[in-house]
Parts: structure tokens; sequence; C-alpha cells
């Protein structure tokens, strides 16, 4: 094998290939027999062979007729251990020859398409080490191929190279062209149309064939600048098609709406600009080929070597052409000079007086402009040439960098630069970057001659002489120290002031919660000293109930605004929400602004937190009604949208999938393109002082990103605003969600079950405690982390959840849980936190597998919290990617049948979507190996990014041999049954 492939990496032609192949396969492989096959056309042509008796040396069958045009239109070997048992063999050809069985490999190299077969004259002879050689041997044919048509193309390249750059005769230039192109892409037939212009100065097209008489062109008309022709003729760029009758630019040009009748059959297409090195399109040059996917990228890149060498042989034929015409010219001249002679002395001292004139002039012009130059002081302008080294230096540049003339004068600009800058390649850059494109600008820190640092404004302009040559650059520095430390201070001084106008706001909505809170309370306590008082003491508690939830639900607001809230998200209905706050959003907007609701028949649910979903909305509607000070109409419209991979590539942080959108819109002022690229910024706002703080939109940005959403706005000054949230589409369960009743303890009782509950406040504890146990709970009690793992480590207490404050002195909740989890790892844990930080929320979202209920809290709400979460997992939530729609439904049934809720996603796109909106709460993911736009192990590796200890299941076909490298992944062979992943997640389930 080691000789073999010498051999061929020294092969320089197609013939040495198949000598190799004929002298040294059989030995190889260890075959009775060894045959090499071409494709050509639509027939199978058996080049070579080695065997113990003839087969098919020099025969050719059709693709359809022989296992070889199996494995040639597949790309897949083929290996059949008993002939007499596999459809793809034609029995009846095999039967007189020795072969009883056979291993078929695809060689490809480029649009070529070959086979190597193996024979042997016994059944079940092929065993995986011949195979093994027989693979290898393959590719090293096709590296062989593909060096051998590569080197044909150099050569082919270097021949038409020198033979056009010979050539004046432009006819004979472009057949040479066309007659390459298409001896090098093996295309059926190519043209080259180029542009003529005659000595009258008139511009017509002609055109060159090859592979075709030009009958089968003459009696269709030129080209037009049609959609699917405009990108060459216009010079844009290659047109390179698989299909081009499957392009959406093709065939809707009037009259025709396809290829003319008579027309050569075109599938494969390549077309490729031919540019001159000024810009001008000299015309292109067309290959076309009856069968599909005929052209490649190496095509492409040898095509366009071709246009090179036509580009230059037409310019040096116009070249050609042109001196001649000038030469006839300079003769004309010589003639009229000759006439021009007895006047030339008087005429030429003329001459000289305006030139002295003009000398005296520019000099004086020069000194007026040192003058200047060096009178401007509040700004460095100096000269620096190719190199980056100062030639001239004014007094500005002097009193802005500390350095004298005769000291900086030659050395390099980069001084002036601090030392990070130099490191990170700065100076050069700014070279480059003046240099292609003409100014480079920029602020930043630089370096005085004393060392001290100071914020400069930098321009950089490229000088070039009338020829377009570089021959340095000016550049101008200025000063900004002083006025970057007031902007400093003025962005400081709005941010406080901003600051102040929000705590403002919200001392006095606090300060009304807490005189309702306080004064109901008295109205309670005095109510009690009287007999029949109790009615109204329960009036009052309940007001001050709302009150405390008011200011609970204002506490959340805040840490939204300063995106530290964690969601919470659930299943939405969105038209339900929009409907269900009309009433609350006309109040808000007052009597001149009409809200108008268009809902969406069959809208997709989203998975999002409902809360902040209103806030974001009463924020929007908030805004456009301040945008509408006479009044206008304020439309709220649902629908389902889908972003597809153009949209995601031209915004980078959004992923294609289908989504729901909420447009909110109104007929106000708008905004104009400068205040629309900052209108999520946190604190900016166009508002007057004291109407508002900047952080509505941004709040709204910030719940919609962490949403896995994305969000835009569009506006026209005089026309009004929409804001688009798009949230991703949810495909779980919508369940319906009820009110709940406030003030009221009636939830689902326990059943012997045992909760420990750590907070470092006595009175918050033994509110949690108390009604707990009032729910019929063992209750135990830890002030601290410490303590809490004190319990914990005996051996004969029963804990089923912990319930646990996050933010805690000492030991936080989050450290407790790690080591709780170390002695019980089984144990279920609850969080709660009026202010979460860093410890289980990043991100702006909760840890995944993280349980939270923030403070403050309801006994209502703590009961049905603790009873969810001691209730998880007797129904297990599974995600199937599954491309197959049958097989989706079924998959759901069958995991149905054994307890298992399944949601379905058909792609790895959609399987990312639910993924992120449910924060990873699966307790597994099935995926098939081969999905329609990635394979299941790349959605694999994708999902571990984001959720490390996600238990998976991937399906792949019998035969597939790719191993998984992860503890938490199992590969299962088709076909399977539902008890067999399940059985495969339980295990996980047993590893903790």
């Amino acid at each position: 094998m080691f000789v073999a492939a010498e051999r061929l990496a020294r092969a320089r032609s197609f013939e040495q290939i198949v000598e190799v192949v004929r002298s040294a396969a059989r030995e190889i492989i260890g075959a009775d027999g060894i045959t090499l096959v071409r494709c050509e056309g639509d027939e199978c042509h058996y080049i070579a062979e080695d065997a113990i008796a003839p087969l098919w040396e020099g025969q050719k069958f059709k693709l359809s007729e022989c296992v070889s045009g199996w494995v040639m239109q597949n790309g897949k070997p083929a290996v059949i251990p008993d002939i007499y048992t596999d459809e793809r063999v034609p029995q009846a050809a095999y039967r007189p020859t020795f072969v009883k069985s056979m291993a078929m490999m695809p060689v490809q190299a480029g649009a070529s398409r070959a086979s190597i077969g193996a024979y042997w004259a016994r059944a079940n002879a092929p065993d995986q080490p011949a195979l093994d050689q027989l693979q290898r041997l393959a590719d090293f044919v096709s590296a062989a191929m593909d060096n051998v048509a590569l080197q044909n193309g150099f050569q082919l390249l270097n021949r038409t190279g020198a033979a056009v750059a010979a050539e004046r005769d432009l006819d004979r230039i472009v057949q040479l062209i066309t007659d390459a192109g298409v001896e090098l892409t093996g295309a059926e037939f190519g043209a080259f149309f180029y542009n003529l212009v005659n000595e009258k100065g008139e511009s017509y097209m002609l055109y060159s064939l090859s592979g075709v008489p030009r009958e089968a062109f003459s009696k269709f008309p030129m080209p037009r600048n049609t959609a699917v022709f405009a990108p060459t003729f216009s010079g844009e760029g290659v047109v390179r098609s698989d299909n081009i009758r499957l392009d959406p630019r093709y065939g809707h040009n009037t009259p025709r709406k396809g290829m003319p009748e008579g027309h050569l059959p075109v599938t494969s297409y390549l077309a490729v600009p031919v540019v001159s090195r000024t810009g001008e399109v000299h015309g292109g040059l067309f290959f076309g080929h009856h069968r599909e996917a005929q052209f490649t990228p190496e095509h492409e890149t040898a095509v366009l070597g071709i246009a090179g060498h036509a580009a230059t042989a037409i310019d040096n034929a116009r070249l050609y052409q042109s001196l001649e015409r000038e030469l006839i010219a300079r003769r004309a001249a010589e003639a009229a000079l000759t006439d021009l002679n007895a006047t030339l002395e008087k005429r030429i001292e003329e001459r000289t007086q305006e030139i002295r004139a003009a000398y005296d002039k520019l000099k004086e012009s020069d000194r007026r402009f040192r003058i200047l130059v060096n009178g401007v002081t509040d700004y460095a302008i100096y000269m620096l040439d190719t190199e980056g080294q100062v030639t001239n230096w004014n007094a500005g540049a002097e009193r802005i960098k500390g350095y004298a003339a005769d000291e900086i004068i030659g050395r390099h600009f980069s001084t002036f630069y601090t030392e990070r800058d130099r490191e990170a390649g700065k100076p050069a850059q700014t070279l480059d970057t003046a240099t292609r494109t003409g100014k480079f600008e920029a602020e930043g820190w630089r370096v005085r001659k004393d060392g001290t640092e100071f914020w400069a404004s930098v321009v950089v302009d490229a000088i070039q002489d009338e020829e377009g040559k570089l021959i340095g650059f000016a550049k101008i520095t200025r000063d900004l120290t002083e006025k970057r430390f007031v902007d400093e201070q003025l962005r400081q001084s709005q941010k406080m002031e901003a600051v102040g106008h929000l705590t403002g706001g919200i001392a006095h909505d606090f300060n009304n919660l807490l005189t309702i809170i306080t004064g109901n309370m008295d109205i309670a306590a005095r109510a009690l000293d009287k007999n029949e008082g109790i009615a109204r003491a329960q009036k009052a508690i309940g007001n001050a109930m709302k009150g405390a939830e008011r200011a609970g639900a204002l506490t959340q607001r805040l840490l939204a605004f300063a995106r530290r809230q964690p969601l919470s998200p659930k299943p939405l209905d969105l038209d339900k929400v929009v409907a269900g706050m009309s009433d609350l959003l006309n109040r808000s907007l007052g009597e001149l602004v009409k809200l108008e609701i268009v809902t969406s028949p069959g809208l997709w649910p989203v998975e999002a937190d409902p809360n902040q979903m209103e806030n974001a909305l009463l924020n929007l509607a908030v805004n456009s009604r301040d945008a509408m000070p006479n009044g206008g109409t304020l439309t709220i419209e649902t629908a389902n949208a889908h972003l597809d991979t153009a949209y995601s590539a031209a915004h980078a942080e959004v992923p294609a999938g289908n989504y729901v959108v909420v447009a909110v819109s109104d007929t106000g002022l708008g905004m104009p393109k400068e205040h629309l690229v900052r209108v999520f910024e946190p604190f900016f706002t166009t508002k007057e002082v004291g109407r508002g703080t900047g952080l509505g939109l941004s709040q709204v940005y910030g719940f919609v990103k962490q949403s896995g959403g994305h969000v835009n706005v569009y506006s026209e000054e005089g026309r009004g605003t929409t804001v688009k949230m798009y949230l991703p589409r949810f495909t779980g369960e919508l369940n319906a969600v009820t009110d709940v009743e406030l003030g009221r303890l009636d939830g689902p009782g326990a059943a012997g079950e045992t909760i420990l509950v750590v907070e470092d406040d006595d009175e918050v504890r033994a509110f949690s405690a108390e009604v707990l146990r009032e729910l019929g709970y063992t209750v135990l009690e830890a002030a601290d982390g410490t303590a809490a793992l004190r319990i914990l480590e005996q051996p004969g207490v029963e804990v089923d959840l912990l319930f646990t404050d996050v933010v805690m002195p000492g030991m936080s909740g989050r450290e407790l849980s790690d080591e709780a989890r170390k002695l019980r790892p089984a144990l279920k844990v609850l969080f709660t936190s009026g202010y979460t930080r860093n410890a289980i929320v990043h991100g702006g979202r909760l840890d995944p597998g993280v349980e939270l209920i923030p403070k403050p809290f309801t006994s209502r709400a703590l009961a049905e919290r603790v009873r969810e979460l001691l209730d998880a997992g007797k129904c297990r939530r599974l995600l199937v990617v599954e491309a197959d729609q049958t097989l989706r439904l079924l998959a759901a049934e069958a995991f149905a049948a054994a307890g298992y809720h399944a949601e379905l996603a058909g792609t790895a796109g959609e399987a990312l979507g639910v993924l992120r909106a449910a924060q990873g709460r699966f307790d597994g993911i099935v995926i098939d190996g081969e999905l329609p736009d990635k394979d299941g192990f790349t959605l694999l590796s994708e999902i571990r990014r984001l959720f490390a200890d996600l238990p998976a299941v991937i399906t792949v076909s019998a035969g597939d041999s790719r191993a998984i490298n992860d503890p938490r992944a199992v590969r299962i062979e088709q076909p399977f049954s539902a008890t067999m992943i399940i059985n495969a997640l339980t295990s996980f389930e047993r590893q903790g």
C-alpha cells in the first residue's frame, strides 16, 4: 500500500493511475479480482481489471444496470457478501463469472466520478481489513485524480496564457479562451459574449463558441441583462448553479418563461465576468452541461484564472489598436509641428514667463501656508513618510507632544503610542487603514515626551501623487483630555439626575404603600379591641395584604429595571395576555388615545414571565401615549412569524426559527435616526426632565433578550413608531392559568414529608415554619448554613426538602445547597430571596435546575411552590427531536404510555429554541442522528455548551460506527423501542 501510494502521488496522467491500480490493487486487497470503473456521461466504463478470469475490461454499461453505477450515483460504498441476495447486482451478467462476493468503493475527484471494485470467488469473503485497505486505496486514487486534474489545469492555464499573450487578434483571443474553458471544466459547450467598440465609437456584442457549431446559437438573440445574466455582465461576480432551472432568478423574463424551444439543454451552469484591470466589464464566459452538479469550486477558480488571462489579452489587444491610432495621430501632429517651427521660440519665451510667474506665486503660497500651519497651536499638524517616520513638525505638535522638531523628525510616529497599543500593533493598523480607505479617524490615549498620557482625537490622511501612488501621510492630533473629563462629568451628572428622578418616584410609591399597610394595620388593631370589630379588622388586614403585595411587585419591577430580576417563564397565550390588559391600558392611555387590539387566530404559545410580559406592554403603551400629546391610535397586534437563516445571518444574536411577534404601534411624533440607534441604552431618554428615566425600553430589551427573543424598533419622524417583540414559539402544552385568591391557605396537605427551613431572619423563619406546619409538614429550623449541615449529617433524620434563603452571613444558600447534596444527592432544594445577586441567577435567568420563590411571598404561594417541587418527577418530561413527523407522533404516544410527557421538535434549530425557552428543564432528550439542518452528534455538542448534565439518547442507523464520548449520553441503533430508551434514561438517573 505504501509503494502504491507513492506511485499514485507521483502519477502525472490518468493512465499512470490506471497502471498502479492494475498492477498493485489485487495484491493489496487480497481479492481474486480488481477493477477500476469511470463514469462517462450516463454510462459506467470499465477501464482496467486484474482478475483470475476476464470480466468486463473495456465494456460500458448504463449507470442503472451495475453496482458501480449505484456506488457513483449515491457516493456510498457497496459491500455485498453474496451477489445472489442483493438486488443491486445484475445476477444474469455475473453467473458466468467466478464472482461470489464483492465490494465497491466510490472515487470522487471534483466533478469526476469513478469507483474501485474487488471480487472474491467465495461468498462472505470481504472482511474488515480488506475493506479498510480498499477504502484507503480509493482515497489515494481520489487524491491522485485530483492531482492529475490540477496539473492538467495548470498546464492548460499556462498554455492558454502564453498563447493569448502573444496574440493581437481579438477574435482569435476569445476563441482560445473559450476552448480552454470548455476543456478545463469538462463542459458540454461554452460561449464568450464580449463587447466591442468600432472605429465610430459604437458598442456592440459578439460571441465565440466551443463544443457546438455556431448554428446552435445563431437563431437566438444576444443575451439581455436579465436577472440570471446581470451579475455576469455587470461584473458583480461568479454565478455557479448545480441546476440553473431551479434558480429563483431563472425563467421569469418576457417573452419567455423558461428555456427557449430548441435551445441546448442546460442544467449545470457556470458564468464568470471578464473584467479589465480598470474595472470595465469586457464580457462574460458561460459554460453549460445537461447533467446536474458538473461544476465545482475548483472549476470556478480555474475559470477565474482564464478570465484574468482573457481580460489582460483584451486589454493588450485594445492597447495595441490604440497605439496604432496614436501613431497615426502622432504623424499628423509632427506635420503640424513643422508648420509651427517659425513661431516656436516666441511661444517658448511666453510660456517660460508664465511658468516663472506661476512658480513665484506657488512659493508665496507655500510661505503663507507654512506661516499658517506653524501658527496653529491647538492642533498637532505634521507629515509622515510611507513607513511612518515624522518628516515635519508644527508649533502645535511641539506644544501638545513636548518634542522640538529636531528631536522628533526622523523618528517613528509609534513613539506617541502607549506601550500596550504598540504591543497590540495599533500604529501599523492605523497606517494600513489610512492606506486602504484614504483616512483613519479615532480617539485614544497618547503619550507626551515626559511620559504623561493624554486623550487625543487623531486624523490620518493618505497622500497620493497624480498617478495614485502613496507618498506619505498627513496627521492631525488634538488634545481632548480636558473635554473628555468635562463630558464624563456631564454624563455622570445626567445619570445621577436620572437616578434621582427614579428614586423620587420610588420613594413616593413606597411611602404610599407603607401608608396603606400601616394605616390598615392600625385600623385592624383598634377594631379588634371591640367585640363587633372582627369583620372590620379582617377587611383592614386584607387591604394591608394588598398593599404589601403591591410593594413586593414594585420591588420586582425595580430589580427588572436593573436587570436583576430572575425570570420565571410560563407557557402563555399572548392573545389572552393582551386582551386581559385592555382595561388597564385604556385607563393608562387616557381619553385622547384610541386603543386597537388585533389578535391572530391560531397564535402559537410562548414561554415567558407573565408579569414581565405585562410590564413590557405597559411600558411600551405609556411611551406611545407620551409620543402622542394631541391624541392618536395605539395598535397592539399579535402574529406568528418565522425568522429564516438570512435574517439570522444579518442579526448574529437571533437564532432562526418560529416566533410569536407582538407589535406595538402608535401614530405619534416618531424618532430621528440618531435617537433610534440609542433607544435601548439605559438612561437614554428624549423626554423633558421629570418625564422619564430612560429605563423603560432598556427593561423591555432586557426582558425579551432574557426570554430568548429579539426586539426591533421602526420609526419615522412625524409618522409614528412600531416596537416588535419576537418571542420563541413554545411547543409544549399550554396549561390554563387560574387566578389565585389572596389570603386563603387551603393548599394540598403533606404526606409525612419533612422540610428543613434555613433563614437568618428570625421573623421570616418563624413565618415560613408556621405556614408549613399548618399544612401538615414536619418542619426543622436552622438559622444558618452550618446549623443546617449539622442536621443533615444526622443519619436518622429524614429531610425531603431544603427551603433556604440565598443571601445569608457566612455560608450562602447556594453554598449550603452544594454541601447538602454531597451528603444527600437526591435532596430537593427550594431557594428564596429578595435579591439573588449572582448566586443562582446568571444572564437574568435562574440557573438550570434551580427552583426559586422570590420574597415577599404569601402563604398560598409557598404552599403551592413546595407541593409542586415535592411532586416533581412523577410525570417526567422528554424532548424528542425527530425529522420524520410520523415517528415523532408514535414516539410521543409510546412515551406517554410509559408515564412520560414528550415535547416534539423536527429540526436542530427548533430543539435548541425549545431547550432555551424551558431553561433545559427536561428529564432527557432523544435525538435523531440525521436531522435536516445538522446531524444529531453536532446538535448534542451544542446542547452540552448550554446544559452539561441533560441525559441524551442518539438514535442511529444500523451500521453507523460513530461513537459518543459523553458520560451523559448513549447511542441506540435503529430499530429501537420506547422501552430501550427509557431504560437508558433510567440508568442515568441511577448514576445521579
